[in-house]
């Protein structure tokens, strides 16, 4: 006779064993995954394209030697102290890009790979095209003196330009600079090399346009920064930086986009005279 005691047993136990089983193939088959800032849209219109792809690049390089990991986007968008905040905290954004500061690296993990290589160091005044003329006669940081900037509050350009004595207007957000210099509360909005022609074409309807003559120089690198306790992903990141700029595909990433080449050819047009300003203490 059969014992059905011993029966119950054995199924239960085969049972279990199935359940455990499906549960680690469906634990295996979940993909980690690291969260960015909120995008709008990812296209190669959007500002942060570029940081969007040079991460994935850097993920993709490195999956043989970590793992494989999804990119998700932070459900609304916050300012850029707030994501600095949200980061230090591990509020639930895992990556962020910015321009650097000694505060930003003593309480945050930045990658020491210059996003933006010479880009970072080179900007490009918007101006009200009415004021053409005015900016064409500036040779000297002391001319430039004559001139109000507009920047946003907190940024990394406030700093840099009281450092060297150089009059601001703050605007609380990125979006209400280009109205304030419209309505001629500033003079001038300093946009890096490769930012600022999208920016031309958007609010064309303003006046406002690139600067043709000059060349604003400091020191500015941009680097991707991680959860201080998050130093893996951080070795991670730079390590996959690294190989996508020896093999060439980051900076094949670069020149696919057009106001990143006009960025880089505007930085070595001749006929731009620069102004270097000191930020040793960025």
């Amino acid at each position: 006779m059969f014992n059905s005691q011993k029966i119950f047993r054995f199924i239960s136990l085969v049972s279990v064993g199935a359940a455990l089983s499906w549960a680690n193939c469906y634990s295996n088959a979940q993909t980690a995954s690291i969260t960015l800032p909120f995008s709008t849209q990812h296209s190669s219109e959007n500002p942060n394209y570029y940081y969007e792809e040079a991460l994935k690049l850097a993920l993709e390089k490195t999956e043989k030697s970590y793992s494989k990991l999804d990119i998700k986007f932070y459900p609304y968008a916050l300012n850029n102290e707030r994501q600095y905040a949200n980061v230090k905290t591990n509020g639930g954004l895992d990556v962020i890009w910015s321009s650097s500061s000694r505060l930003r690296e003593q309480q945050l993990i930045a990658v020491k790979f210059n996003l933006l290589r010479e880009l970072s160091d080179y900007k490009v005044l918007l101006i009200r095209k009415a004021d053409k003329e005015n900016f064409a006669k500036i040779n000297s940081v002391a001319d430039l003196r004559q001139f109000k900037a507009g920047v946003v509050a907190q940024s990394q350009d406030t700093q840099i330009l009281q450092r060297n004595s150089i009059s601001i207007t703050t605007a609380w957000d990125y979006d209400s600079m280009f109205k304030m210099l419209a309505d001629k509360r500033f003079d001038y909005v300093i946009r890096g090399a490769q930012e600022i022609w999208p920016e031309v074409e958007q609010h064309k309807d303003e006046n406002l346009i690139a600067e043709e003559k000059l060349l604003i120089g400091y020191k500015n690198p941009v680097y991707f920064f991680v959860n201080p306790k998050n130093e893996k992903l951080a070795k991670r990141i730079k390590a996959g930086l690294d190989i996508a700029e020896k093999d060439g595909s980051l900076q094949r990433l670069t020149l696919s986009l057009p106001a990143f080449k006009k960025g880089a050819d505007e930085i070595r047009n001749k006929k731009r005279r620069l102004i270097s300003l000191d930020a040793e203490d960025y």
